[in-house]
């Protein structure tokens, strides 16, 4: 009954050290299947810390045929990628809390198959290296397996957004015109009209020109005047006389 007892002891102390055991404990992928060839964000959960030490980093080798990786980091760490390799780099994560780290990536173009993501996390002491890859794409039995993801058909197609060119719009100069010239002519210089005598000024115009054939004129008009006077003399003299006559 002893012997019975402490094996029955020691068995589920064994269970109960199995079950608390980091190992036991998997890194797998948010989602666990995902279309070939898509674009996702997949989340990766840290569940514990390397035997009771805080999680300070985290390296993620990218399978082959993932393009475009993007590391997401959790408030208080930082995210980066080289060399094919997204590291996580902040915290630390006490052993005893779980954190999800993102990565947005595009999934290779392989439906039916199982793409791996080989994880070292490391702590302030220790580290635990989640690289395990079955050869017969099963995982269970590894103490330490790699996240693993299963692609399937068909594949999705990514088209590129249409590149929209905007034309900036046309520069319009403004010539400079320069303001035509205008010629003004001279006031035209109209003369004084003619002087007007007479009480009808509108109509009586004097013409100041000399004409050269009025010096004959001149002369007839004088002796008709003299003749006109010697028989108004005459006249006066004969009528004197007859009333003298008359008279006397």
């Amino acid at each position: 009954m002893r012997i019975r007892h402490a094996a029955i002891v020691l068995l589920a102390t064994a269970s109960t050290l199995l079950v608390a055991s980091p190992a036991l404990a998997h890194i797998d992928p948010d989602p666990t299947e995902a279309q070939a060839g898509s674009r996702l964000s997949v989340g990766f959960t840290v569940e514990h810390g390397c035997d009771g030490s805080p999680t300070t980093s985290l390296d993620m080798r990218l399978p082959d045929g993932i393009t475009d990786a993007t590391p997401e980091p959790p408030q208080g760490w930082e995210g980066s990628v080289a060399d094919n390799v997204v590291t996580f780099v902040g915290g630390p994560l006490p052993d005893d809390q779980e954190l999800t780290f993102n990565v947005a990536l595009t999934l290779p173009a392989t439906p039916d198959t199982t793409v791996y993501y080989p994880f070292v996390q490391r702590c302030e002491v220790g580290e635990i290296r989640w690289i395990g890859v079955p050869s017969d794409g099963s995982g269970d039995e590894l103490a330490e397996p790699a996240p693993a993801m299963a692609l399937f058909g068909p594949v999705a197609t990514t088209t590129a957004p249409e590149t929209t060119t905007t034309l900036a719009p046309e520069t319009t100069t403004t010539s400079s015109t320069t303001p035509s010239t205008t010629t003004t002519n001279a006031p035209v210089v109209t003369e004084a009209p003619a002087a007007t005598v007479g009480a009808d000024a509108s109509t009586t115009v004097v013409d100041l020109t000399v004409d050269a054939n009025d010096s004959s004129d001149g002369g007839a008009g004088l002796l008709a005047a003299i003749g006109v006077g010697l028989a108004v003399i005459g006249a006066v003299g004969g009528s004197v006389y007859f009333l003298r006559r008359q008279s006397s």
